[in-house]
């Protein structure tokens, strides 16, 4: 199958079967008129999405939109209350980043043409990449999903589909063998076809348009959800559902349960040597050995945050070090734990008085 062809043939057949799998999600198709409310509400999103699973999200998200329900409510919340509402998300720097990212935009709103009854929301892909903790994709998300402005992005769903249907399955370490400069460049082709009117019988008349929808009532922002909900539900990283998927159902897509299933035994056939490279480059993250398990620092530290949230008077260090630690030993533990708490305080999580641990206010 020619290129070309091929990206129509997947187009087609992504657009097929979103019509009858959409995952409604509180925040896509958001009913919204203030851009600047919109882009929040993505801002949230994206950012609550990144290495948190989609179930936890949504009753998430709710709760805390209901405590900061705009951008300047998030923008002048301390860093006490943004963790506190944080709870049960992990990765708790996440939350003062978001809330750090909701002050920039506050604060340096990107020139006159953002204020007005729309609001002030940046919109281009440089004034949204100069927010501190806004990559790339999270750039593109929020054009596609809060402006509908049609922007190619990857994330690991997107990879994933991409890769498997033109170039073929992962590496078997578990890399890919393209990099995301070529998917990039393969997405922004997809999405011009995606977001083009779908074809219609002749004499019909042609559909409305919209902003962002290339004439047909297709956005940026339904294909970038169809792509992420077939990643999601069909081509899953380690178990893909080849029997129901439509791309190898109609040979699209040039992986197949063959040539993964091929990989995949590659990848169990380095044997002890593989596993072993695997736990060397994992032990590389700093932590320690509980018993055998090697637990890397970060979840010490979320475990940390987790005991402060409901301490009002704070929690001494011994007894915070026997509180996430099973195996506490006072004399051979004191160092480390200092240093993960020193960490916690430059990032200002948390704070220390008269020797006791707090969630920074």
């Amino acid at each position: 199958m020619r290129h070309g062809h091929r990206i129509k043939a997947f187009v087609e057949t992504i657009w097929d079967w979103y019509s009858t799998h959409k995952r409604i999600l509180p925040w896509r198709d958001l009913a919204i008129e203030d851009e600047t409310e919109r882009g929040y509400r993505i801002l949230v999103s994206e950012v609550m999405l990144q290495q948190t699973q989609v179930s936890r999200v949504i009753v998430i998200y709710k709760r805390f939109l209901d405590q900061f329900p705009t951008l300047e409510d998030l923008a002048t919340a301390s860093n006490k209350d943004v963790i506190l509402a944080w709870r049960g998300m992990g990765y708790n720097s996440r939350a003062l980043r978001l809330r750090d990212a909701a002050k920039k935009i506050m604060q340096n709103p990107v020139g006159p043409k953002y204020f007005g009854p729309t609001g002030f929301f940046p919109k281009e892909m440089h004034e949204l990449l100069s927010i501190p903790g806004i990559g790339r994709y999270t750039a593109g998300a929020i054009r596609n999903f809060a402006f509908h402005l049609p922007t190619p992005c990857i994330d690991t769903n997107i990879r994933r589909i991409l890769h498997r249907t033109f170039f073929g399955p992962e590496n078997p370490d578990g890399r890919w063998k393209m990099d995301d400069k070529a998917l990039l460049k393969l997405a922004g082709e997809v999405l011009n076809v995606a977001v083009q009117p779908p074809p219609r019988p002749s004499g019909t008349p042609p559909p409305c348009t919209g902003e962002g929808t290339g004439g047909g009532g297709r956005s940026p922002a339904d294909w970038h959800a169809a792509l992420m909900d077939f990643g999601s539900l069909v081509q899953t990283k380690s178990c893909p559902k080849w029997e129901i998927c439509p791309l190898t159902q109609k040979g699209i897509m040039v992986t197949n349960r063959n040539s993964f299933e091929k990989a995949q035994s590659s990848r169990l056939r380095q044997g002890c040597g593989g596993q072993a490279k695997l736990k060397t480059q994992s032990s590389r993250e700093p932590g320690r050995l509980v018993g055998s398990t090697f637990i890397p620092n970060r979840i010490f530290r979320g475990k940390i945050v987790e005991e402060l949230r409901d301490a009002k008077r704070g929690v001494a260090f011994t007894d915070l070090g026997k509180r996430i630690c099973i195996d506490w030993d006072t004399k051979e533990h004191r160092a480390w734990l200092r240093d993960i708490l020193k960490k916690l305080q430059r990032d200002e999580m948390i704070e220390e008085r008269a020797g006791r641990y707090l969630l920074a206010s």
